[in-house]
């Protein structure tokens, strides 16, 4: 038989955790033909010797939501060996969205994902109004395959309009909530996404729709994927402070009778207690025979940020109250004595629970506009304050207001404690993502979660044996979303696959461009030891680079 596709002298990891057996790969029509000695002739033959094929890695939690519009690639996610990548999280979403809320909608993705204004105007055409329309637009092009969850803010705006971020949905509300929910299942979309964060607010600082939704509502609408054979929930915040997030998530999973990811199990020095508390609740979970899984990533979180995108201090009340004011009234604002009491006064209450992790030892001042401050480029605010004997809160602010609110900084939120991140990492029920792929772009790059999970963690620490980081990153994800034909290396599977070398793979340092629409900034990120990147049966980048094809799609809900 002549096949598609053949993949010889490649060591196998199948994705179900199994030592890697030696052996080839061959693909016909897309899907995986035949396994282990394979014999016969192909269009194409590559020869594996000395790497690994497993299949491809699942990017779980991204904001790409807007970015494939412009870039069908969605790079950097195509450069780490993922081959399917789930959009509409945490709540946000741009679909259903009526043509008088466009506004409202992008500029919301601006204020609580950190996306570029200019960017987002430029390269959303908004030729949608409906969740399936969207869908259908999405669909044209695609080099990566595509889930997508509903964002319940964006439903919630689509039905309720101003009352949205104003109060509970009464009933007749809420079937016109479940018939929007259902349109968009039966469309295809792969579950819904809610999100209670207290930090996130929309571009006018009031609550994202979604958290004034109470929990009966949320049950209301997951009651919708009752009785579908795949589909997932993600959850973000709590949405009922009578429980704990993963008892509440526990809650959703028996209402839908499908999984549900919550987020997340994270190292945060500003709450040093809690990734131990919901680590414990997750492995309860897994013992217990739960659906629902917490979501945790490999990578540290590091945010450039300025005073004009600042919000990792959203969930603090005094700081949000000023810095979703113009620029012109945040420096008047910060420039009053009673102002800096109460943003003081809120960095000293330990009851917030916020990512900000309240130490100026680990706030770097990246750039200075004004050339006074150019020699303290470089130095963290801590060092700066006590070379100048002042209070590092009033070094911070004044350095912002001498650049009018352009002042870069650096700081990390999560994971810097590598002993807790770990520990976090390798337990068997904690599901790897978080990559926030398409948000914060210009401040952060989340993209190499997988790479570097494989080549840090893995090869460098070996925190977990290679064939279960591959797990992690396969078939886990997709039985969780109940992508039942991916995520494994069997035949009859969708050729999902990558093709890497386990000695050198890792992921690179995160480089500046200005390839955004309206040239907009973002940070790039590749990748190393990735050779070949294969999806729906045909390659699609090749040594990290693009090999021209489009065979990507919407996997759509049956």
């Amino acid at each position: 038989m002549t096949y598609d596709l053949l993949i010889q002298n490649a060591q196998i990891l199948d994705g179900t955790g199994a030592p890697a057996v030696a052996g080839s790969v061959a693909v016909q029509d897309g899907n995986i033909a035949a396994v282990g000695d394979v014999s016969g002739t192909a269009h194409r033959v590559i020869d594996a010797k000395g790497q690994t094929l497993s299949p491809g890695f699942i990017d779980i939690h991204t904001h790409m939501d807007a970015q494939l519009l412009w870039d069908p690639l969605a790079t950097s996610t195509c450069w780490h060996g993922v081959t399917t990548l789930i959009l509409g999280n945490c709540s946000f979403a741009i679909a259903p969205c009526r043509p008088e809320d466009h506004e409202l909608a992008l500029k919301t993705l601006v204020r609580v994902e950190g996306m570029s204004l200019e960017a987002l105007e430029a390269g959303v055409d908004w030729a949608w109004e409906t969740y399936p329309q969207y869908l259908d637009r999405l669909d044209r092009q695609l080099g990566l395959n595509v889930v997508a969850f509903m964002g319940y803010s964006s439903i919630r705006q689509y039905v309720m309009g101003a009352d949205a971020v104003e109060r509970e949905a009464t009933p007749d509300e809420i079937e016109k909530l479940q018939a929007v929910v259902r349109e968009g299942l039966d469309a295809g979309a792969y579950g819904i996404s809610f999100n209670h964060n207290p930090g996130h607010v929309d571009a006018f600082g009031r609550p994202i729709p979604c958290r004034l939704a109470n929990f009966d509502e949320l049950k209301a609408m997951v009651s919708m994927l009752n009785g579908r054979s795949a589909g997932t929930i993600q959850m973000s915040g709590n949405p009922n402070p009578a429980a704990s997030i993963p008892e509440n998530a526990d809650v959703l999973a028996q209402v839908s009778g499908r999984p549900v990811l919550w987020s997340s199990i994270i190292q945060l020095f500003s709450q040093p207690e809690v990734w131990k508390e919901r680590l414990q609740a997750a492995e309860a979970q897994m013992a217990a025979g739960s659906l629902s899984r917490g979501l945790c990533t490999p990578r540290t979180i590091d945010v450039l940020f300025t005073l004009k995108n600042a919000h990792i201090f959203d969930g603090l009340p005094a700081w949000k109250a000023v810095l979703t004011k113009t620029p012109e009234d945040v420096m008047a604002a910060l420039r009053q004595p009673e102002t800096r009491e109460a943003l003081r006064h809120d960095l000293a209450d330990t009851g917030l629970r916020i990512a900000f992790s309240r130490r100026w030892d680990m706030v770097e001042l990246v750039e200075a506009k004004q050339a006074k401050n150019k020699p303290l480029e470089r130095r963290m605010i801590s060092d700066i304050a006590a070379e100048q004997g002042r209070d590092p809160l009033d070094v911070f602010l004044d350095l912002c207001l001498d650049d009018k609110l352009d002042t870069e900084f650096l700081t990390v939120l999560a994971n810097a404690d590598e002993e807790a991140a770990a520990t976090i990492l390798k337990q068997p029920y904690t599901a790897i993502g978080l990559s926030d792929a398409g948000a914060h772009a210009a401040l952060e790059c989340g993209y190499g979660f997988s790479t570097h999970l494989l080549g840090y963690w893995v090869r460098e620490k070996q925190i977990m044996p290679l064939p279960e980081a591959v797990r992690k990153l396969t078939s886990m994800l997709t039985d969780l979303l109940g992508l039942k034909d991916r995520g494994r290396i069997q035949e009859g599977q969708v050729a999902d696959l990558v093709l890497f070398d386990p000695e050198t793979i890792n992921c690179l340092p995160g480089e500046i461009t200005y390839d955004l629409p309206a040239g907009a900034r973002r940070f790039i990120q590749k990748s190393t030891g990735i050779s070949y990147t294969i999806v729906n049966g045909q390659v699609l980048m090749e040594n990290n680079e693009h090999a021209g094809c489009y065979p990507g799609q919407v996997l759509r809900l049956a």
